[in-house]
């Protein structure tokens, strides 16, 4: 069976992975400086933003994905609970990821266990995907890549935790803005490589007796609204703190 990947949703899904990664740095500072009631809004909302964020580079990711056999091109549908359960498990780690870096201090264990913790929850998000996909196709994964997979989320996610500790309290200043593009650019790639990987560790084999079940996710424009969807969050989430920031800096000049 041969994959094909659509060019434009994949160069969609990259730059969603970089604007989620830069959402997240952004959030991290944001997290770090509040306090009280403020401290845990910021906290599920930077959660569920950047948890969607992440997600949603997921699913167009895998929207980008066609499978063909040696006759025709396979369809492939979504199941709606796993998918949302796949949802569940990024917002859950990006929760993990911003109740660590809005802490005071981090030592190198809480540091290498929270990476840990978020590696799985990413893998978890992107295995989960893939469990949702429904056809007549059956999946196995090439053991040394699956792992491979595994490996790069922990590194991505304790490269991320990092990056997000040495900016959490830089997001506002101008100055830094460029280093901030830069980091997020690094994430984003890691993101994208943990995913593609993982995608590459699949091995596709038909079977057109599996039993397809008929309550799917009809996926011939769903890239098109998870992309809009993803942005509106993504973009509201920056506009706030950026109001936000200018405000309580209006207020110190006062």
């Amino acid at each position: 069976m041969t994959v094909i990947y659509n060019p434009y949703l994949v160069i969609v899904s990259a730059f969603i992975a970089v604007l989620a990664s830069y959402t997240a740095l952004d959030l991290a500072g944001r997290v770090a400086t509040s306090q009280g009631a403020d401290r845990k809004v910021w906290l599920v909302g930077g959660a569920i933003a950047m948890g969607t964020g992440i997600w949603s580079m997921h699913f167009i990711g895998m929207l980008a994905f066609s499978l063909h056999s040696s006759a025709q091109q396979i369809p492939v549908g979504y199941n709606l609970p796993i998918t949302i359960i796949s949802l569940l498990a990024a917002i859950f780690a990006a929760g993990l990821s911003l109740s660590l870096v809005s802490r005071p201090r981090v030592g190198l264990p809480t540091l290498l266990t929270s990476a840990i913790l978020m590696g799985v929850g990413i893998g978890a998000m992107h295995y989960l995907g893939m469990a949702a996909m429904q056809m007549t196709a059956v999946i196995r994964y090439d053991p040394i890549l699956f792992l491979l997979s595994v490996a790069l989320a922990v590194v991505v996610s304790l490269v991320a935790l990092k990056l997000s500790i040495k900016f959490r309290r830089q997001t506002q200043n101008v100055s830094k803005k460029p280093q901030l593009i830069i980091s997020a650019l690094i994430m984003g790639a890691g993101i994208l490589s943990l995913h593609y990987t993982g995608m590459a560790a699949a091995r596709f084999t038909e079977d057109y007796e599996r039993y397809v079940e008929s309550a799917t996710i009809n996926n011939s424009s769903l890239a098109f609204y998870v992309a809009c969807f993803t942005f509106l969050i993504l973009g509201a989430t920056l506009a706030i703190t950026s109001d936000k920031a200018g405000r309580e800096y209006g207020m110190r000049d006062y």
